[in-house]
């Protein structure tokens, strides 16, 4: 259920009924002077809520729970200061606290609708169908581990830049460690300091010549040459490479169900929506609209 609904449909209510309503059934969670806040508010509050903010007030140490019950114990306050100035006696508030009433009862009809039809077991099935339906949006991609040399362009002659370069492949060529020239020469400060190594990458983390010369080496130890892009040249290394691989379904289940649950509300919600919002049956004066916008 929105803040906003909840807020006028308390008010509506004082309109129902000429004053404020009763308190709630249930312990007092919060007073100010004779007005208070009981347990059964803030469960009234929290219904609608997405389950992950209900989570987070219900965690251990969280104060979240009692910034929500300052704002129930606000609008409840001001609710009635409303109502003793006679805002409910307009018509253009009693309009708007209608309008109000229906969007909670809409909202409420919704969730106990969607209530019934989703159990937890069927989630869990529905989710483990679209697993099993859609393997290659839940597999790891590919991923290598390369180390790299950088040299960063520089205002010096480029014949001579692209020289230093080639001079250091050779001494990786003739069997010098790859991780001490890295750390001693490498002008990535980030890497040099690992040896030049850059960790596992899937494609489409790198710029696009260091990916597609990196992605080109085969068995671990394999040099590149050297490869341009606008960071400067590289000489780049193949540690490892790592196949792609299908998530487990328990790795990828929270999100899943969740994703589901979603599906399944939208599902819902536009089964009940559409007959009643058919075209066929459904009479909107265009006209009318232009004219009441234009007031």
């Amino acid at each position: 259920m929105k803040p906003f609904s909840l807020i006028c449909f308390s008010v509506l209510s004082l309109a129902l009924v000429g004053s404020l309503p009763a308190m709630a059934e249930g312990s007092v969670v919060a007073s100010r002077g004779d007005v208070q806040v009981t347990a059964d508010d803030l469960t009234a509050d929290l219904a609608g809520r997405p389950a992950d903010f209900v989570k987070r007030m219900r965690e251990p140490g969280a104060t979240g729970a009692e910034r929500l019950v300052t704002d129930i114990m606000l609008r409840r306050l001001v609710a009635k200061k409303a109502q003793d100035e006679g805002l409910i006696a307009q018509t253009d508030v009693a309009d708007r606290l209608r309008l109000a009433q229906e969007r909670t009862l809409y909202e409420i009809y919704m969730e106990r609708a969607e209530a019934q039809a989703i159990k937890e077991d069927k989630i869990e099935a529905l989710a483990r169908d679209e697993y099993r339906a859609f393997p290659e949006k839940y597999t790891k991609p590919e991923e290598i581990r390369v180390r790299h040399i950088l040299f960063r362009p520089c205002n010096c002659d480029k014949n001579a830049h692209r020289v230093l370069a080639e001079s250091v492949l050779e001494r990786l060529q003739k069997g010098e460690s790859f991780e001490e020239l890295a750390t001693a020469l490498s002008e990535d400060p980030g890497s040099a300091k690992r040896g030049g190594d850059l960790g596992l990458k899937p494609k489409g983390a790198m710029v696009p010549e260091f990916e597609a010369a990196a992605y080109a080496l085969k068995k671990p130890g394999e040099l590149s040459g050297i490869v341009e892009t606008t960071f400067g040249l590289h000489i780049i290394r193949l540690e490892e490479r790592v196949a792609a691989k299908l998530r487990p379904f328990d790795e990828v289940k929270e999100g899943l169900m969740e994703s589901t649950r979603t599906r399944v509300r939208a599902e819902i919600r536009k089964k009940i929506a559409d007959p009643l919002r058919d075209p066929a049956t459904l009479s909107i004066d265009a006209e009318a609209i232009r004219r009441a916008l234009a007031k």
